[in-house]
């Protein structure tokens, strides 16, 4: 019996019985057989596109144990699709999550949005860009008793403050994902205005070597 056709009342309500997984009884020969009693969940977010895959199939209770989608928290179900909102403690791409809350760790570069001039409509450059990085301060800190309630850790790090570059670069300002009624900035899309600062530097050195070789 080919592995992707395991009885379909088997699997349909996406559940596996306490029993298999305590007593690791979950084997290839057990799916191939059909005699996984209401078994693992058959999605394509569940098992085609998972740890749940054939090539990585669930041999033992420490396997299931060890996988982010245990059964206690599994949200991917055999009704889960595309659309399907899931929220992790903490996710390793690559690597082991940390188990730090809402950290995210990969081994290699993370790739989102898009930069393509194809896809954008230019509204005009940054004006008085280097007026708006001199209202800027960068500063060491640490969490405050606040963040820490928030379940931030105390330790030094560098930034900036949301406030104050939401009064000169408000699209880049967005609220936290730890609670809406606070603030966070897109570190990433300040380099535009960085950008445009040194152009601005550079133009007016190149005026000051101007006048001195008159």
């Amino acid at each position: 019996m080919a592995l992707n056709r395991i009885i379909a009342d088997s699997i349909a309500d996406g559940t596996v019985i306490a029993s298999d997984i305590a007593d690791g009884t979950i084997t290839l020969a057990k799916l191939q057989s059909g005699l996984l009693p209401p078994a693992i969940a058959n999605s394509g977010a569940a098992y085609a596109n998972s740890a749940f895959a054939t090539a990585n199939t669930i041999t033992s209770a420490s396997s299931y144990a060890n996988s982010s989608f245990t059964k206690a928290n599994n949200a991917l179900t055999a009704a889960s699709n595309t659309a399907t909102n899931v929220q992790f403690n903490s996710l390793g791409i690559g690597t082991a999550s940390s188990g730090t809350t809402g950290e995210i760790r990969a081994t290699d570069n993370i790739t989102a949005y898009y930069s393509d001039d194809r896809l954008k409509t230019r509204l005009g450059t940054i004006e008085s860009a280097l007026d708006k990085i001199r209202s800027l301060t960068g500063f060491y800190y640490e969490a405050n008793q606040t963040a820490q309630d928030l379940g931030y850790r105390v330790k030094r790090e560098v930034g900036v403050s949301a406030q104050e570059v939401q009064k000169v670069l408000p699209e880049i300002v967005v609220p936290a994902p730890i609670d809406d009624k606070y603030l966070t900035v897109h570190y990433d899309k300040l380099l535009p205005l960085v950008i445009e600062a040194i152009k601005e530097l550079a133009n007016e050195f190149d005026e000051i070597k101007k006048n001195y070789n008159k």
